[in-house]
């Protein structure tokens, strides 16, 4: 295996953070990395996005490349705040846990980043913690390794 990396990280003006059940995405898995898709015509019919209430300015999205075994992967890290001023924030947070689900970051631009497919599901997870001024919020992160990368929406 090679070990040599190609990546990026950026600090995002994110204006949503939106998610949907794997199983309701049709296959794209096998797209030219960085590519764009229109994904509203992957979605199963009948099933939309949820969205994801978060803390604006505090996403960070960073995506790397290397060699391995199976050609070039991609690891994809995406953290954010979420506002604890809600109870039923927690249930959502703990509903995502072990869900299988494909992300959608939409910039304040309205391009619209994919992140995930059926066959490359991000993983993830939340804290409640204690950070300086910060005791307020949930941290949540997303990873995921796959061969496509983060696409484009083309429809955004």
């Amino acid at each position: 295996m090679m070990s040599y990396k190609i990546g990026y990280i950026m600090i995002l003006g994110i204006r949503k953070i939106e998610y949907i059940d794997s199983a309701y995405v049709n296959d794209y898995s096998q797209v030219i990395p960085g590519s764009s898709i229109n994904l509203s015509s992957y979605l199963v019919s009948g099933h939309t996005l949820s969205q994801l209430p978060f803390t604006p300015e505090t996403g960070d999205l960073q995506e790397s490349w290397a060699d391995d075994d199976a050609g070039q992967l991609s690891k994809v890290t995406f953290s954010a705040s979420i506002r604890r001023n809600k109870d039923s924030y927690r249930t959502i947070l703990q509903s995502l846990l072990g869900r299988k689900c494909v992300w959608v970051l939409t910039l304040i631009s309205g391009v619209k980043y994919i992140i995930g497919s059926r066959q490359f599901v991000p993983k993830f997870t939340y804290s409640d913690g204690v950070s300086g001024l910060s005791s307020s919020e949930f941290s949540i992160k997303l990873e995921n390794e796959s061969l496509h990368g983060i696409l484009l929406d083309s429809a955004s």
